[in-house]
């Protein structure tokens, strides 16, 4: 399977300021946020891409990083990818 073919839901939160996108792989989730940094004067916008395993271990990919950007790598792959790119929360 490719991060094309996953089905993204889509949720609006913070009055539809902030847009989260979840992907279900078995007992795995992939999470795209598109939020308010709160930084600057308010409309400074971040996009972070969260994976949290079967164990509940969880990364967190932020600085404008979309793990729907890179399409054709396989689940496998966008997880790497993920897990490399982490800066926020990293496997915890």
């Amino acid at each position: 399977m490719l991060v094309k073919e996953l089905e993204w839901k889509k949720k609006e939160l913070m009055d539809g300021e902030d847009i989260i996108f979840t992907a279900h792989i078995n007992e795995e989730r992939f999470t795209v946020l598109d939020r308010l940094t709160g930084w600057g004067d308010g409309n400074i916008r971040d996009t972070e891409t969260g994976f949290k395993d079967a164990t509940g271990k969880f990364w967190l990919a932020s600085g404008m990083f979309d793990i729907r950007d890179f399409p054709e790598l396989t689940i496998p792959e966008a997880v790497n990818l993920v897990k490399k790119e982490a800066n926020t929360c990293i496997g915890i």
